[in-house]
């Protein structure tokens, strides 16, 4: 089968991989939750704005109003709620393991093939149930959570993993008439405004290495990462996506091994297998999906 044909499933997976390692960056700065948010999605808008503006001339179809209410409402709530998941998952990190953190953002996908049928009118195929399954059974292996953190722990991980949940479907939603690139620089320009007055009550005062932080997260992490993501979201089905976003707890996993001296259990061997498997399904099915598509 010709390799294109896999691009959207390997290139999303690539963008998990990518991801995962995000928490090695995040736990060298000293910034608020809402700093290191705030400062991603700014760099990450100002980013895409002038890769925009660089772009040759071309025919536009005008402004965002133009892609019709849906689209708007859509693309607003997708930057809304990645402004939620971003804050939660960040103050999550600061209260409890990295491990129960991922595995209870990493619920999200169950709530999207769940809703994905009512929302975006999707089958959720038998092939995707099963990677699903062992995707979730491999993360708890991968990750071996221990303590919540308490009420809010608990609180903050259910409320970023809904949100994440939420942004995805309405991602998907918006590209059905939105390019990738607009969908990007709508998203992050929407957590700049939002999460602003956040800062505005707390000024931070960012030394040299939270700056170099804020800089990579935002142009290579959100910027390049998230449009990348969103192009191969516009190919692939919100639940086969979210299957292989389990893939970043993997990273993650990898990333502390080498990066912090974490040295993983045989159990947790296993676990990252399974989750392989249930990326390597995903991803052949998308590949067969795609056939007619690319013959056509």
């Amino acid at each position: 089968m010709p390799l294109h044909r896999y691009t959207p499933a390997l290139g999303t997976a690539a963008v998990a991989v990518l991801w995962g390692t995000s928490g090695v960056l995040v736990r060298e700065s000293a910034l608020s939750a809402a700093a290191i948010a705030f400062g991603r999605a700014a760099v990450g808008a100002a980013a895409l704005g002038v890769w925009e503006l660089a772009l040759p001339k071309r025919p536009r179809r005008g402004g965002v109003h133009n892609y019709g209410r849906s689209a708007v409402r859509s693309l607003f709530w997708s930057g809304a709620l990645l402004a939620v998941h971003w804050l939660t998952f960040v103050m999550a990190l600061q209260r409890a393991p990295i491990g129960t953190v991922l595995l209870g953002i990493y619920l999200a996908p169950l709530a999207v093939a769940a809703l994905a049928r009512r929302t975006l009118q999707e089958r959720v195929t038998p092939i995707q149930v099963m990677s699903l399954a062992l995707a979730l059974g491999g993360s708890a292996f991968v990750l071996q959570p221990g303590q919540t953190g308490g009420g809010d722990g608990l609180a903050l991980i259910a409320v970023s993993a809904l949100a994440y949940a939420g942004s995805m479907l309405a991602s998907k939603k918006a590209l059905d008439t939105v390019p990738p690139a607009r969908v990007a620089a709508g998203q992050l320009a929407t957590v700049t405004v939002l999460l602003a007055p956040l800062l505005a009550l707390d000024p931070p005062a960012p030394t040299r290495a939270d700056v170099l932080v804020i800089s990579i997260l935002g142009l290579v992490y959100s910027a390049l990462a998230l449009l990348a993501y969103l192009a191969f979201l516009r190919r692939l089905s919100a639940t086969a996506s979210g299957i292989l976003l389990y893939l970043e707890p993997v990273s993650a996993l990898i990333a502390g091994w080498v990066f912090l001296g974490e040295r993983p259990a045989s159990l947790t061997w296993l676990g990252a297998s399974l989750v392989l498997l249930s990326g390597v399904l995903v991803t052949r099915e998308a590949a067969v999906k795609d056939a007619p598509s690319q013959a056509s």
